[in-house]
């Protein structure tokens, strides 16, 4: 098996496959093993006496579902199988580009796929696509009933070539049809702005792709040109990626020492230390909050402990293992914990989380009202006031009901890479201000 990236993210047949993948005392073990041999008893009872014989692509289903029961059974949040559609639009991520028409996705209610951000200059944008539209078909294709990565993988494709669109705007029920030409598309990670009184703004979203360092590097060095002589590093929301990423990010702000250890079932040892070669050496701040994790904790946690720059905002998430991402022979990922990391200090934070030196809560974004429940007439409507508000819901036939409260999509700069900011309301960029000024 080949090992990719480290992340802070039968029969016969069966029987050739498994082995082939197991050194000769696990094999042995592996053969010696009850369950194990129940494993490929079941396969291949399955493929021989099933009643409806099974075609490729359904025993496939069978073997993707034997892993996946596999990984589950582990009980680890952090240890998932990806199949090979997935596993394919994640190594396009990593490589930090991709043949698309330059919009954001997420799911959409009643399904589709609904269109959060769309880039100027880019195919979707330049084809009249709108923000709110829901993708519903592909090349003709009904992908209501289709999950985000399959509709995704169809709408990406080889560069040059053709993909339509068809979408539903505003609650309308007649289907619009866009055609465009697949254009390159960068993942952009960073985002920078220049605030008052000399302080540069720099938003990092993730660390999920190679690009990020040279991302990074490039914004700190337009601030700097720009006249910042203090910055704030925001990573709120980042839910970390890939380690190496996390290194050279902590690197371009610590000159030397120990910027993380991992920890394996054998050994505790350094996996990075600074290189000695700052982008930033002036004044600095670092925002964190709940979803902050992983990398984001790295990077945090490195700056905490070597006292570079004082942590502002929540107690961080807490993800302090990391994984091997194992490629496998069907095209899938396997992402497996196999070491935990520690901060130069060697702090654990796994369940703890980095605790900032200046604790605000993170208000920008409201926590959304939702409630369910049973037992009403049909038809009936329950009520529910919260802070002054009312919220209701109505009954179904059986007498349930249920309300999600939902909220416009986050307001997104125009321009790829500049960060959208509100100096008023945000309270833990206030604060970050005070601390610098």
């Amino acid at each position: 098996m080949r090992k990719s990236a480290w992340f802070l993210v039968a029969g016969g047949v069966l029987a050739a496959l498994v082995f082939a993948q197991i050194s000769r005392p696990n094999l042995e073990a592996f053969l010696r093993n009850p369950t194990a041999q129940a494993l490929t008893e079941t396969y291949q009872a399955i493929q021989d006496q099933y009643l409806s014989k099974l075609d490729r692509a359904s025993l496939d289903k069978v073997l993707q579902g034997g892993i996946k029961g596999m990984v589950e059974a582990l009980n680890d949040e952090f240890t998932s199988y990806s199949p090979p559609q997935r596993a394919k639009l994640r190594n396009e991520d990593l490589q930090g580009e991709f043949f698309g028409v330059g919009a954001t996705l997420s799911p959409a209610q009643g399904g589709g796929a609904l269109i959060q951000n769309l880039y100027k200059g880019f195919p979707a944008y330049n084809a009249g696509l709108q923000l709110g539209d829901v993708i519903v078909e592909v090349n003709g294709e009904d992908v209501t009933k289709q999950d985000l990565d399959e509709i995704v993988s169809k709408i990406r494709g080889p560069k040059g070539t053709k993909v339509s669109l068809g979408v539903r705007r505003g609650g309308s029920g007649a289907i619009l049809r866009f055609e465009m030409i697949r254009e390159k598309v960068e993942i952009v990670e960073v985002e920078k702005a220049m605030l008052p009184g000399n302080i540069g703004y720099v938003q990092l979203n993730s660390f999920g792709s190679v690009k990020v360092i040279q991302q990074l590097t490039a914004a700190l060095q337009e601030l700097k040109q720009n006249g910042a002589q203090k910055l704030v590093f925001d990573l709120r929301d980042n839910g970390g990626g890939l380690l190496d990423q996390g290194c050279q990010v902590a690197s371009a702000f610590i000159r030397e020492g120990p910027i993380v250890y991992v920890r394996t079932r054998s050994q505790t040892r350094v996996y990075c230390e600074a290189s000695g070669r700052t982008s930033w050496s002036g004044p600095m701040v670092v925002l964190v909050n709940r979803r902050s994790a992983s990398a984001s904790e790295i990077v945090a946690g490195a700056l905490q402990d070597t006292g570079r720059a004082k942590v502002i905002g929540e107690i961080s998430f807490g993800k302090g293992v990391g994984q091997n991402v194992i490629d496998l022979a069907n095209g899938a990922n396997l992402t497996l914990v196999t070491f935990e990391w520690l901060t130069p200090k060697k702090r654990s934070i796994h369940k703890a989380g980095i605790t900032p030196d200046i604790q605000v809560k993170d208000n920008r974004f409201e926590t959304p009202v939702s409630f369910e429940g049973t037992g009403v007439k049909a038809g009936e409507t329950v009520t529910l006031s919260v802070n002054g508000k009312t919220f209701t819901a109505t009954a179904d036939k059986d007498g349930k009901f249920s309300f999600s409260q939902s909220f416009p999509a986050r307001k997104l700069a125009d321009e790829r890479g500049a960060a959208v900011v509100d100096l008023e309301k945000d309270l833990v960029l206030k604060r970050a201000l005070e601390e610098l000024k």
